[in-house]
């Protein structure tokens, strides 16, 4: 299929498509006159890439660890298991510390209005 296909069953747009070709996630096969033609299963790993960011990770993370986490998991090193799991892992403290930060942002903003509240 070419890439507006794949486009139309992904969700995902023709851009963003070669920018996954970029990042050496997507290999698709050119055709002689340069046009490029992705299998069936491209269809899945555009999916399981879209998960992946959605999970708050970066295309270059993603790249790293979706074949472990999606396409061929049994392939999978125990060491290439440990390490993706420290790499969630330290993403996972990554957003926390991030989420604290916010809710005492969140808490200094009520106190800052209820303080404003009173001054009326």
């Amino acid at each position: 299929m070419q890439i507006k296909e794949l486009s139309e069953r992904t969700g995902a747009s023709p851009r963003m498509l070669r920018h996954y070709e970029n990042a050496r996630v997507l290999t698709p096969r050119r055709d002689p006159n340069g046009y490029r033609h992705y299998r069936e299963e491209d269809v899945k790993t555009v999916h399981d890439i879209r998960c992946l960011l959605a999970s708050g990770l970066s295309l270059s993370e993603a790249a790293a660890l979706i074949h472990i986490a999606c396409t061929a998991p049994q392939s999978a090193t125990d060491q290439d298991r440990d390490d993706v799991l420290a790499q969630l892992d330290e993403r996972t403290r990554q957003l926390d510390a991030g989420i604290e930060r916010l809710l005492a942002e969140k808490a200094n903003l009520i106190k800052l209005r209820q303080d404003i509240t009173i001054g009326r």
